[in-house]
């Protein structure tokens, strides 16, 4: 971490509860996460632990960014992680506009349905735990004009004391299982005046 990079208010993306994000100077498909509040460091510490449990276990990465360490930023330590975009080179746009949205929900229906699904079946297959799953933290990638899929970029982890999840596929799967059927029902709760919004759900659902 001897290089110090240089961030600057024109490298800025958006930013979560704890962090900020920018674009990294150096390179177009990484972005860097830096902690801008109190009570940021312990949520990060965790986050990256699990990325680097995830990374030991060698998971496919098909439906998280990446992580790829620690830097040092001119506003602190940051950290380093895939920049998602789609094929024409746009950032990809968070799940939580295309539900809002029931013109967009209604041009990309089969596409969410389906993308929702392969979602839950790689979560479980690499045992991926999410503290919470929030559509806002979800980003739906056009791979191209047909191909689609969502990535988790954020809260990822596992709050729990001991986390036994973290290493015994049975609790693993049931905690998934929970956390999903939450985000499902959360979904429907934030997007009421999408008509579309409950036969989407149950879709996913069958």
């Amino acid at each position: 971490m001897e290089n110090l990079i240089q961030l600057a208010e024109k490298d800025y993306i958006s930013k979560g509860l704890h962090r900020k994000c920018y674009h990294h100077p150096d390179d177009p498909n990484k972005c860097i996460k830096v902690n801008y509040n109190e009570g940021a460091e312990e949520e990060t510490n965790r986050e990256i632990a699990y990325y680097k449990h995830l990374i030991n276990r060698n998971i496919s990465w098909d439906v998280l960014a990446k992580y790829y360490g620690p830097v040092m930023t001119n506003f602190g330590q940051g950290h380093v992680f895939e920049l998602i975009r789609d094929y024409d080179g746009k950032i990809s746009i968070p799940l939580e506009k295309y539900l809002f949205d029931e013109q967009a929900t209604n041009q990309n229906y089969d596409a969410l349905v389906v993308s929702l699904k392969a979602l839950k079946t790689a979560l479980l297959k690499d045992r991926i735990i999410t503290m919470t799953i929030k559509s806002k933290n979800i980003l739906f990638q056009h791979l191209s004009p047909e191909e689609n899929h969502l990535i988790i970029i954020d809260n990822i982890g596992n709050s729990t004391f001991i986390p036994i999840a973290n290493y015994v596929g049975f609790f693993a799967k049931a905690k998934i299982e929970r956390t999903w059927q939450r985000f499902l029902l959360s979904l429907i709760r934030e997007n009421k005046h999408n008509s579309l919004i409950t036969k989407l759900i149950d879709d996913v659902n069958h």
